[in-house]
């Protein structure tokens, strides 16, 4: 009798358990459609792309990989790598257009580059990256980790965003220092409860989107001076499982569009309404033509057409079990990439291949 009391105890409180909880729904398979070349260096080394567009001709467009023991590199739309840099350990790496620099408007990336200790800026013409740090931009957090870029679509003003190992949070206004390079200051601080590393920034509505590994996703206002924070996601939840890493935002000309998770405890990517922040589904890349992902970082995403190969636009993944579907070998890491028809058509998404991300405009109040 003692021992029926004590199983129907544990039964119920499982029950409780599974209904205090929310429950995902159903992860969705995708496949692949190519693979970039595997990054130089072995063991945990590939952590963060971005979706350069070409200003003329689209099929010129650029995969940028952070290589966090080496550098950036750069493919092609078929994952070729073209270049490679030895610009120290960068760990994440984001990029804007058009940044007024000595009289004219040019394309930057920039990067937490944890051997200088600086937020390391470049220009990117033709797929090829130029330094163009002014003063060193040195954050002042002991631990640097994430990082991204907002440009207000407000006030044109371009802003390098960077998060600490320990929760801190630190916002860089960029401007031209009058010699062809780009200096920083700093414009704010803040300091989330625990380690952050993924942001990225919605330029069309002024917000930035802020990951607490192991904790909560965080929204705020990302023009300085208002630091009210709306919590839109926690580890744990049934949609994300931890670590919470990279995250990106889909684009649609009308307004819409989705803010995606990588939710590296399961190697699934969360999929969020742009505007309302609900959950949508989750999907994950399975092996197909090339292996599929495991223990993502990174992740990006373009919804305007590239051509004939990629007419809707892709998603892009770090991949942290780099294998050859045919042999049970390891290879160094690398990034896979997957159309956004696929997607849209598993999780019932929007197609809109119209937005270039050279041309965004500004939206809300």
């Amino acid at each position: 009798m003692r021992v029926t009391t004590t199983l129907l105890a544990i039964a119920l409180l499982l029950c409780t358990t599974a209904f205090a909880t929310p429950m995902p729904q159903k992860t969705f398979p995708v496949t692949a459609d190519i693979e970039t070349t595997p990054v130089h260096n072995s063991g945990d080394a590939a952590d963060d792309p971005a979706i350069w567009v070409h200003p003329t001709d689209v099929t010129k467009s650029r995969i940028l990989g952070s290589d966090k023991q080496e550098g950036i590199e750069v493919y092609d739309l078929d994952g070729n790598r073209t270049v490679s840099y030895d610009f120290g350990k960068i760990n994440n790496i984001d990029l804007r257009y058009g940044f007024p620099l000595g009289g004219k408007r040019v394309d930057i990336v920039g990067g937490s580059n944890r051997t200088s200790w600086e937020i390391s800026l470049y220009t990117i013409e033709e797929g090829r990256l130029r330094n163009v740090n002014g003063a060193p931009i040195n954050p002042k957090m002991p631990k640097m980790y994430g990082f991204s870029m907002y440009h207000s679509q407000r006030t044109d003003k371009y802003y390098a965003l960077i998060a600490g190992k320990g929760g801190e949070f630190e916002q860089y206004e960029l401007y031209d220092n009058g010699q062809g390079k780009i200096d920083g200051k700093l414009v704010r601080s803040m300091k989330f409860s625990s380690m952050t590393e993924g942001i990225v920034a919605d330029d069309e509505y002024g917000f930035i989107y802020v990951a607490e590994e192991r904790g909560s996703v965080w929204k705020f206002n990302a023009e300085p001076g208002d630091d009210t924070l709306t919590k839109i996601g926690t580890a744990w939840d049934g949609m994300l499982t931890p670590d919470i890493e990279g995250m990106t935002i889909y684009y649609t000309s009308d307004g819409g569009g989705y803010l995606i998770i990588s939710s590296q405890g399961n190697s699934t990517y969360a999929v969020y309404d742009r505007v309302t922040n609900k959950y949508i589904n989750s999907f994950e890349i399975n092996k197909g033509i090339v292996d599929g992902t495991f223990d993502t970082d990174g992740i990006d995403v373009v919804s305007f057409g590239l051509g004939d190969k990629w007419p809707n636009g892709f998603f892009v993944a770090q991949d942290g079990v780099n294998t050859d579907k045919r042999f049970p070998f390891l290879f160094n890491q690398n990034f896979k990439v997957v159309s956004w028809e696929k997607i849209a058509k598993a999780l019932n998404l929007k197609i809109d291949n119209s937005v270039n991300p050279r041309h965004l405009q500004k939206r809300g109040e």
